[in-house]
């Protein structure tokens, strides 16, 4: 598989910014639901929040720790 299919940063990213979008939408031009504005700042919370478990996983294979996730690759750049 080429590695830009590999990499999920841009799917994480273009996803928390759509929900992002999405609830800015409900929160400003639609009236009623609540529902809709939930559910979108729910997926916002769940793109930050895998972010931050990607952020720190890639942190930990780059300094070596023991427990870091096996299997992930990066440019480390030294």
């Amino acid at each position: 598989m080429p590695s830009y299919l590999l990499d999920p940063r841009p799917p994480v990213i273009i996803g928390t910014v759509a929900w992002t979008l999405a609830l800015l939408a409900h929160m400003l031009f639609f009236d009623g639901d609540m529902r809709t504005v939930i559910l979108c700042g729910v997926g916002v919370g769940v793109g930050a929040f895998g972010t931050a478990i990607y952020a720190l996983q890639r942190r930990a294979v780059l300094r070596g720790a023991k427990g870091a996730q096996v299997g992930l690759d990066f440019d480390v750049r030294e």
